[in-house]
């Protein structure tokens, strides 16, 4: 009688050679970072845990989840996506195809607040609206930084206002934020008598005819309502320059992301609606320019 072939292990070591392989063979630029982090997911594992215990086995089952997600990823489904969560200001957010997947550039709008806030941000009673809030990024950092801050957030879909409400309930700070559904691209709904020390906002800007040459992993995946921003990709900053000002305390800043080349058509933008001065562009770490700050005028 013959002896059964005996199963060969699957390690970490050997899984993750193999998976790795597989997701740079479909153009994964950081094939090997990504497939430890897909793992670690499946294994309720820290990344780091993978290479102290490179020996350690699969079971079965892990080997089969683990390669789903492989397959997943090689059809350029986002990690984040995949994972259903993404890293912003060193905390951990849950997205998912309803929002927008939070960007490193993104924290230039928080750089930008906490230097026209200054020092003391811990008194600072201050009051923050966040338009187009998404997974809630802006406005659940704003509430962290700011601890007796007042936060409004308010977005198009009532599915990113659901996951941004979960994320502030695990930052802790869904106490002081309101989440309202509204239409950016329609006379704001907002009290008129609730005017707000600093407006930001990270607005879709990718003009209309670019969007079939995004990355398959955004043009595939992400919301085409969070990243269209119309023929020349400024048709949602000319709708909140105009809806922001009633909002703001004299005094007070309007401060935005913007994408590659707008800079200066959004200045522009501020300069034609009036009522604006000391508007500032902020380049992030790459040399681009990416916040656009503006102050209501004191006169």
């Amino acid at each position: 009688m013959m002896d059964s072939p005996q199963k060969i292990s699957v390690t970490f070591s050997s899984v993750l050679k193999e998976a790795a392989d597989t997701l740079s063979s479909n153009h994964i630029e950081q094939a090997r970072l990504e497939a430890e982090l897909l793992l670690a997911h499946v294994l309720g594992l820290r990344k780091e845990d993978l290479i102290i215990h490179p020996d350690r086995e699969l079971t079965d089952p892990q080997e089969e989840k683990f390669q789903q997600l492989i397959e997943r990823r090689c059809v350029k489904e986002p990690l984040a996506y995949i994972v259903g969560h993404r890293e912003f200001w060193s905390l951990k957010f849950n997205v998912n195809p309803k929002v927008l997947i939070p960007r490193p550039e993104t924290e230039g709008v928080i750089e930008r607040l906490l230097n026209l806030a200054g020092d003391e941000t811990d008194e600072k009673a201050i009051r923050i609206l966040d338009v187009g809030t998404g997974s809630g990024i802006l406005a659940i950092v704003s509430a962290l930084e700011f601890p007796k801050s007042r936060v409004t957030a308010v977005d198009n879909s009532g599915d990113a206002l659901e996951i941004a409400r979960e994320n502030a309930l695990e930052n802790r700070v869904a106490d002081r934020i309101e989440f309202l559904k509204m239409d950016l691209m329609r006379d704001w709904t907002l009290p008129k008598n609730d005017l707000y020390d600093y407006i930001l906002s990270n607005p879709p800007y990718i003009p209309s005819r670019e969007l079939e040459q995004l990355m398959p992993d955004v043009r595939d995946y992400e919301p085409r309502v969070a990243l269209d921003g119309g023929p020349d990709g400024l048709v949602c900053y000319r709708c909140i320059v105009a809806n922001a000002f009633p909002y703001l305390k004299t005094g007070g800043h309007l401060i935005f992301e913007v994408g590659d080349d707008q800079a200066g058509p959004v200045e522009q933008i501020l300069q034609a609606h009036g009522g604006w001065d000391e508007i500032e562009i902020v380049q992030d770490l790459s040399g681009r320019d990416r916040v656009v700050s503006a102050r209501r005028a004191l006169g």
